[in-house]
């Protein structure tokens, strides 16, 4: 019988053809939830849509934010991008979202450098030939399983380093099915053209980012454990309003927010009936509000 190490790579092992894994989170390190996520698996069940409202919860997302990206020292001079592209990311603004986010992975990797000069290399697209040895000898603390998650956390930062930092011509003799490259990102704007491909893409910059963090932070395995994922977050003032307030944002774009009327009322799809139908709500919720006075 397979232990939940066993499990949880196997399940890493077919998420990773959506370049996902299973997130640095608490509860999705549990060997309950990692059975459940299993046995959904050999029922030949769709695993990735849970996997993916994990990783966009505004819970997560507040979580990460916190107790996690705010201890990052490589992150800490982008932090305020990383609000802006957090904040995107939990309005659907996508395409905002990813292109925000992006560029945080090269400068934080490139921070890391600075801070570790054995991880200095002229190429970003041959970092990850070395990521996995430094790592390993950085971080020789766990004894228990926690080396299998950090063994298939390294597996997933390398493939997705491999696909990022790809030049344009070898990314393309390879044929992916989509665009994750920062290359074709911030020069063609690939992967950031269809609803679809931004929504995508900004999941798995989110979920890269959370495993950045939490591998940079278990290099301090007490710290990471007590302040990190024992995390008293139901204590936790500035969780809580960061929390609730993704969650309210959330539950405002549900369904036909702002950026899907201009997608799909704004083309040629919609009718001038349903046009004067959208106007007449706008101008509802404007009268609605307008006298509100903010909370803060």
């Amino acid at each position: 019988m397979k232990d939940m190490w066993q499990k949880l790579e196997e399940i890493n092992s077919v998420l990773k053809a959506n370049i996902l894994c299973l997130p640095p989170s608490r509860n999705c390190i549990e060997e309950k939830y990692i059975d459940d996520v299993y046995s959904k698996l050999k029922k030949k069940e769709n695993i990735i849509d849970d996997v993916v409202s994990i990783i966009v919860s505004p819970r997560l997302r507040a979580y990460q934010m916190e107790f996690r990206y705010k201890k990052t020292k490589i992150f800490e001079p982008y932090m305020s991008v990383l609000e802006y592209g957090t904040f995107s990311s939990v309005v659907t603004d996508w395409v905002s979202a990813y292109l925000t986010l992006l560029p945080v992975i090269e400068a934080s990797l490139r921070k890391w450098m600075e801070y570790e000069p054995s991880l200095s290399l002229k190429s970003l697209h041959k970092f990850y030939y070395t990521f996995g040895k430094y790592y390993r000898e950085k971080i020789g603390h766990y004894n228990d399983g926690r080396d299998f998650l950090v063994n298939e956390y390294i597996k997933f930062i390398k493939y997705c380093f491999k696909m990022l930092f790809m030049g344009f011509e070898e990314y393309s003799k390879n044929k992916f099915k989509e665009f994750f490259n920062r290359n074709f990102a911030l020069h063609r704007l690939e992967g950031a053209k269809t609803l679809h491909e931004s929504a995508s893409n900004v999941v798995r910059i989110t979920l890269l980012l959370d495993v950045i963090s939490e591998l940079y932070l278990m290099q301090d395995p007490d710290n990471w454990w007590y302040n990190c994922v024992l995390a008293e977050a139901e204590q936790n003032l500035d969780f809580q309003v960061r929390w609730h307030l993704y969650e309210k944002k959330a539950m405002d774009n549900a369904g036909h927010d702002d950026m899907l009327i201009i997608q799909n009322i704004l083309g040629d799809k919609a009718s001038d009936k349903k046009k004067k139908a959208v106007i007449m709500k706008l101008k509802r919720d404007i009268l609605q509000n307008f006298n509100k006075e903010p909370m803060y």
